[in-house]
């Protein structure tokens, strides 16, 4: 007589109606649940047989939901949340140079970890599980603030040493001593969720003796390097470099390749299309910040060319003060729809080829795809699981789920998120955190800085 064999133990089962996988096979699954055990997905199989096979110790049951690999936000200044409504229709020169960037730079590290954590708690709210820092003065605060929340980040310190534009800068010595500690603070966290990356805040406030030291810190720790990259197109009827200057700096020092990724890339030269492709390094767009902030990133600027060379190109929110939101269901929207409009191409971005450039090609810009970007077997349990029980999604969500996540859906319908294993959100629930203190005491910090910088949004009609 065969004996029956006995569930095996579990710490999380999952079931719902649709599971993207985002997987080799780009499967999508209906009915199936999902296994978790220390973190990593055991097993992926029909409901029943799941129920069968695994005894878990909590259970998400979501007979209408959509479950997703967690969304990667690819470029966001954490510091940024509470300065929603200092920067609105105003030009770019005044909102960074007179407000955020000063801003910025008037926190307290209390402050700093106030916003960070309100800027993480509205992105675990929308279905982000990880993010990239995009480099900021306080960055042992955002550490501290992800660690707490329990939310997965590539975390690095501004460094620059030529001025600009923007302002603050430092002496390269200077910079370079502060980055050194920010990643030793950073790997002697014990915090596994949290990785430290080496910075170029703008490339072209970068000199070239901290490029070399940039370059040299890489090769030795072999550690992802991030940026801006904000090159304008030349006026009409000037000369056209076959490469940007400093494309061809990044290039002379190595760092050009899949340990460097650079965002806002408006314009290069067409060649290098081909030479970013064939390094393997990666870029990080925000098309909510060009449409929001009136920047011509889409209308005029060369993602879809960098794409159609190979380019991997993926998104990012860059910020709440800047972009007004950090739902990275949003920020899908805006680029499968801008560039259909502004390219006159009804199959520009498909809503699939941007799905994935905020899962898998996310996870490969940031050299992480061996552990998250897709629900699969062994990879980490980052996970999104959305309602489509909304009449936003009717008449048959699920008929069509990514494009209907990308074009009707919002992160709002987030109903549960998973980060390592563990359950952050349940049913629109963020654990650990009172939002309503968080709310108090971002507000705190609001009227603070925006007293210090003089500035108070009227509310009222313009005249």
């Amino acid at each position: 007589m065969t004996q029956s064999r006995l569930p095996q133990a579990a710490d999380l089962l999952i079931d719902a109606a649709c599971i993207v996988t985002v997987d080799p096979a780009r499967r999508v699954l209906r009915d199936h649940a999902i296994a978790v055990l220390d973190g990593r997905i055991l097993a992926i199989g029909p409901q029943a047989e799941m129920a069968a096979a695994y005894r878990a110790d909590k259970t998400l049951h979501a007979p209408k939901g959509l479950v997703v690999p967690g969304l990667i936000d690819g470029h966001n200044h954490t510091l940024e949340g509470f300065m929603k409504g200092l920067c609105d229709d105003t030009p770019q020169m005044v909102r960074l140079r007179d407000r955020v960037m000063p801003a910025e730079y008037m926190l307290s590290p209390e402050q700093a970890h106030i916003a960070s954590l309100a800027t993480f708690a509205e992105m675990i709210r929308n279905g982000t599980t990880t993010f990239v820092d995009a480099a900021s003065p306080q960055p042992m605060a955002v550490a501290k603030a992800a660690a707490d929340i329990g939310i997965r980040g590539i975390i690095t310190r501004r460094t620059n040493d030529l001025p600009g534009p923007f302002g603050e800068y430092e002496a390269a010595d200077v910079a370079l001593e502060k980055l050194d500690a920010t990643i030793e603070a950073l790997q002697g966290l014990g915090a596994p969720l949290l990785r430290a990356a080496l910075n170029m805040d703008a490339v072209a406030q970068v000199s070239d003796h901290l490029m070399a030291e940039i370059a040299r810190r890489q090769a030795a720790s072999d550690l992802n390097v991030v940026g801006h990259f904000v090159a304008m197109r030349p006026a009409p009827g000037a000369t056209v470099p076959v490469h940007h200057p400093d494309m061809d700096r990044l290039h002379h020092h190595a760092l050009l390749g899949p340990h460097a990724m650079y965002t806002h890339i408006a314009w290069v030269p067409e060649a290098d299309f081909q030479r970013l492709a064939q390094t393997g390094t990666h870029v990080a767009h925000c098309p909510l910040a060009s449409l929001v902030g009136g920047l011509g990133w889409v209308a005029h600027g060369v993602i879809p060319g960098l794409m159609a060379a190979g380019t991997n190109v993926i998104l990012g929110s860059d910020a709440g003060t800047i972009s007004r939101s950090v739902d990275m269901v949003r920020v899908m929207h805006a680029a499968a729809t801008a560039y259909k409009d502004a390219c006159r191409d009804p199959l520009m971005m498909n809503p699939y080829q941007v799905f994935e450039m905020v899962t898998i090609r996310a996870a490969k810009a940031l050299r992480w795809h061996d552990t998250i970007g897709s629900i699969e077997v062994g990879k980490a349990a980052d996970l999104a699981i959305f309602d489509t029980g909304s009449l936003d999604w009717w008449p048959d969500p699920l008929a069509n789920p990514v494009p209907d996540l990308i074009y009707s859906g919002s992160g709002r319908d987030a109903q549960s998120v998973v980060i390592n294993g563990r359950v952050v959100m349940e049913n629109r629930v963020i654990a650990g955190i009172d939002l309503g203190q968080l709310g108090t005491e971002l507000l705190g910090v609001k009227r603070d800085i925006f007293g210090r910088l003089g500035y108070a949004p009227s509310g009222q009609w313009p005249q």
